[in-house]
């Protein structure tokens, strides 16, 4: 009875599951910094497999000790991929000036706890000490990918979050290069159509067909501009199924 309700009580005090790879509820941290971050950790997820979380929160929740958080969120948010526990977590806490790496099982080959603690004490805490939040961060991930790269698993292309990539025809062609030949070819024909069309004697310059070639590239400009936005935007976070953690390394500045 009584583990029971130690085990309610910590799934309480544990923050919900992050929907990016760098969270920063502290509010902290350089928004572009924390996007191109963000995109670096998915990036290494497609090309490894390997999950690395950054999470940045003012103080711990009440009654938890950096341990039994770190332990407690790899597991329940899933970190790592399901049968490797290939996930690792930064846990910055900027108001009690704690933090700690915390390493799934799958992982501990190559982030072992000597080098976790290398990282927290030789990379991050000087720069948490001089208030330097989005360099911490950034070394701080930099470092555990280095070490992490050692490790032998390989990624698919996409993260977790991700659909599957197209797969290739017989001929070695990406189903998505082959959907944007042909869209090249419609809108080129497209283009010509138009271009005949405005220099034919019903309009032979005059003011409505200027008007019609601003309005589509008006539009044009305009789709490409949300194309952009789409394709610049974060990638999220999904967990990999990951259950087991418990190395790592916390440390104080």
């Amino acid at each position: 009875m009584l583990r029971a309700l130690t085990c309610l009580l910590l799934a309480i005090a544990l923050p919900p599951k992050p929907v990016q790879y760098v969270t920063d509820q502290a509010g902290v941290l350089d928004a572009q910094r924390r996007l191109a971050l963000n995109e670096k950790l998915a990036q290494f997820e497609r090309d490894t497999s390997d999950q690395i979380l950054v999470y940045v929160e003012r103080n711990l929740p009440p009654g938890t000790t950096l341990e039994e958080l770190g332990a407690d969120a790899i597991h329940t948010w899933g970190v790592g991929q399901k049968g490797k526990n290939n996930g690792a977590i930064l846990f910055v806490f900027t108001d009690a000036h704690r933090l700690r790496i915390e390493v799934g099982y799958g992982l501990e080959g190559a982030l072992t706890d000597a080098k976790s603690k290398e990282i927290t004490s030789t990379v991050i805490k000087p720069l948490l000490a001089q208030g330097d939040y989005n360099g911490a961060v950034e070394r701080g991930a930099d470092a555990m990918v280095a070490a992490i790269r050692g490790e032998p698993y390989r990624g698919t292309g996409a993260t977790v979050a991700e659909p599957e990539r197209p797969r290739e025809d017989d001929n070695g062609i990406p189903w998505g290069a082959l959907l944007a030949i042909a869209g090249a070819i419609v809108a080129v024909g497209a283009f010509a159509w138009f271009m005949d069309w405005a220099s034919d004697g019903s309009g032979n310059g005059s003011g409505d067909d200027d008007s019609r070639s601003s309005l589509w590239t008006s539009s044009t400009r305009s789709s490409s501009s949300d194309s952009s936005s789409s394709s610049s935007s974060s990638s999220d976070f999904s967990g990999g199924g990951g259950d087991g953690g418990g190395g790592g390394a916390s440390d104080r500045w």
